[in-house]
């Protein structure tokens, strides 16, 4: 039998129904998933995009500055005292290092680095590190072999300096960044270094790094000509190191200058340092002290005390002294002398050196007057050493110190007579004692020559300069003959040469102790200043030898340093003595008899 009516089937309605719910559900939440991925598309690309895309370049991509070739410094005959050699610097992408402590292992025995501090850098959360600067070029061939993700290498200049220790203080040196440090690297960096552009290193996903911009090098800088003559500079360094050692000194200067010209022929330092290599030297090594340094000249200056008296009118070389045999009692100081004098002209004043007798002739003269003289003479004021084309004077130079005349006491002027209580730099008293040379005029001391740009074409030509007339020729011929009588038969003899007359004056000066809050009985400065020949001055020298032990007199410690320098130079200048011309016979072509 069949039943009347056909069974219903609300099972199957009811699962039909439950399928197109969940269709329309999936496809609602594809729809909601495209619409959430294309906001995200656009949040990223549209409102984020900038931030990411600087982010991204942040991670594959770095700027370099890369710097022109700094320019080279030469002495006058051409030779070069600096110079910019290529050099390779290596740097790392820490994101991209695949394996830091592998890659250190590899690259530390090559850049000769601890792999542990090269590991430290290679996991910086820096985009860009570098890892050593400025070594030698096959250092980055053997980097390069390695092909290692994350390292880079690329080419800069390391500044050199050939001769190492030779006017090392004179020319400074440099930074790993290409920038003067000290010296004239410091003192001309505008003119030496070069331009600087930039290059864009890029990664790829392996990295390796390559070079999008392709820009031209970048222009280098210009090149400084200086007047220092390679041989008097070397006997210069020479003697003063022999000097030096001998005398257990602290230190020993010379600076050698053309009498007739003004130019530096030499500027020298014991102890010095190997300008390649500064960072393991005493940082008071690096310092120019003969320009940047001022000193108590001591007796040295009693050639200008005695000069602005002469030119006064106020003594003559004859005049009579009396020196109180030894010591003069002035107000509340006593002065000394280092021997017995009675009555001196004033021609053995300057010769046997008598402090009493400076003083006395010095508080001849009025404080003003006496104060104008000595600027005249170029103290209290830079010599003008280091000028540049445009006649701006660059940094360094001591201006020395001297008190207002209007605050001197009568102490005061006695002692700055004979060369205490007042600063000078070895640079200003060697223009200074040129005027003797010179007929009462002072010259500008230069030491750059020439100024090129880096085509080579002079921006500037430095050319003898007479600043002023300071005293009248009667006036320096008159001192010129005191001086030679110093080496004759003064406190200088140990200065005198066998072929050449030399004129000159010692100085003894103690070093004031800040401490003690007054003069050291132990700590001293010798010094000897002069010019030969003394009839026609072609070099004029100031030594000092500062802390001598032993000997610390000028005359027994710097005045054999000035005869040391000064023989040996002449000749190598072309200078020999006039008996030597008239048997000297020089055959030329066209005239052999």
């Amino acid at each position: 039998m069949y039943p009347e009516t056909p069974p219903s089937r609300p099972e199957k309605t009811a699962s039909l129904w439950g399928f197109s719910h969940r269709v329309k559900a999936v496809m609602a939440l594809l729809t909601l998933a495209w619409a959430l991925l294309a906001m995200r598309v656009y949040v990223l690309q549209v409102l984020q995009g900038d931030m990411l895309a600087a982010i991204a370049q942040k991670q594959y991509q770095s700027t370099l500055e890369i710097k022109g070739r700094r320019g080279d410094i030469l002495d006058r005959t051409g030779r070069k005292l600096a110079v910019s050699v290529p050099a390779a610097s290596f740097f790392a992408y820490p994101p991209q290092v695949e394996n830091p402590a592998a890659t250190a292992k590899k690259l530390a025995p090559i850049l000769g680095m601890s792999a542990q501090d090269l590991q430290q850098r290679l996991m910086s959360d820096r985009g860009f590190v570098w890892l050593k600067r400025q070594t030698l070029p096959q250092e980055a061939l053997d980097v390069k072999a390695l092909d290692l993700p994350g390292i880079g290498v690329t080419m800069e200049y390391r500044r050199a300096y050939p001769g190492r220790f030779s006017a090392a203080p004179v020319l400074g040196f440099t930074g790993v960044d290409n920038q003067g440090l000290e010296g004239l690297e410091y003192a001309y960096d505008s003119f030496l270094r070069g331009d600087q552009t930039f290059r864009v290193i890029d990664k790829d996903a392996l990295g390796h790094t390559f070079i999008l911009s392709s820009d031209a090098a970048p222009q280098g800088g210009g090149r400084l000509m200086l007047t220092l003559h390679p041989v008097v500079q070397t006997i210069a360094e020479e003697a003063l190191e022999r000097e030096r050692k001998a005398s257990q000194a602290l230190r020993a200067m010379a600076i050698v200058m053309d009498s007739a010209t003004g130019e530096i022929l030499a500027m020298a330092h014991s102890p010095g340092f190997n300008a390649n290599d500064y960072q393991h030297y005493d940082s008071d090594n690096y310092f120019n002290h003969v320009v940047t340094s001022g000193y108590e000249p001591g007796s040295t200056f009693k050639l200008i005390t005695v000069a602005a008296a002469l030119d006064q009118g106020l003594v003559q070389p004859d005049t009579l002294i009396f020196c109180e045999n030894g010591q003069f009692q002035h107000y509340d100081s006593l002065i000394h002398d280092t021997a017995s004098h009675g009555w001196l002209s004033l021609a053995q004043v300057v010769a046997l050196s008598s402090n009493i007798g400076a003083a006395k002739v010095g508080l001849m003269l009025p404080p003003a007057t006496f104060a104008d003289t000595i600027r005249r003479f170029g103290f209290g004021t830079r010599p003008g050493l280091l000028a540049g084309p445009r006649g701006q004077r660059l940094g360094g130079e001591a201006t020395g110190s001297l008190p207002d005349p209007k605050t001197w006491t009568a102490v005061d002027q006695a002692a700055i007579s004979f060369g205490h209580g007042l600063l000078v730099s070895p640079l200003q008293l060697v223009a200074a004692v040129n005027v003797f040379a010179q007929d009462g005029k002072l010259l500008r001391p230069y030491l750059v020559r020439q100024i090129q740009n880096n085509r080579g074409q002079v921006i500037q030509q430095n050319n003898p300069q007479v600043v002023r007339q300071v005293i009248s020729p009667a006036t320096a011929h008159e001192v010129r003959a005191f001086m030679v009588q110093v080496v004759r038969e003064g406190t200088g003899r140990e200065a005198a040469l066998k072929d050449f007359t030399v004129a000159g004056k010692t100085g003894t000066s103690e070093k004031y102790e800040f401490e003690a809050r007054g003069y050291s009985k132990t700590r001293q400065i010798a010094s000897f200043a002069g010019f030969v020949p003394a009839e026609n001055p072609r070099l004029t020298l100031v030594i000092l030898v500062e802390e001598p032990k032993g000997k610390r007199s000028g005359g027994t410690v710097a005045a054999p340093v000035f005869a040391e320098i000064a023989r040996r130079a002449l000749p190598a200048l072309g200078v020999w003595p006039a008996e030597k011309i008239r048997h000297l016979r020089i055959d030329l072509p066209g005239n052999a008899r």
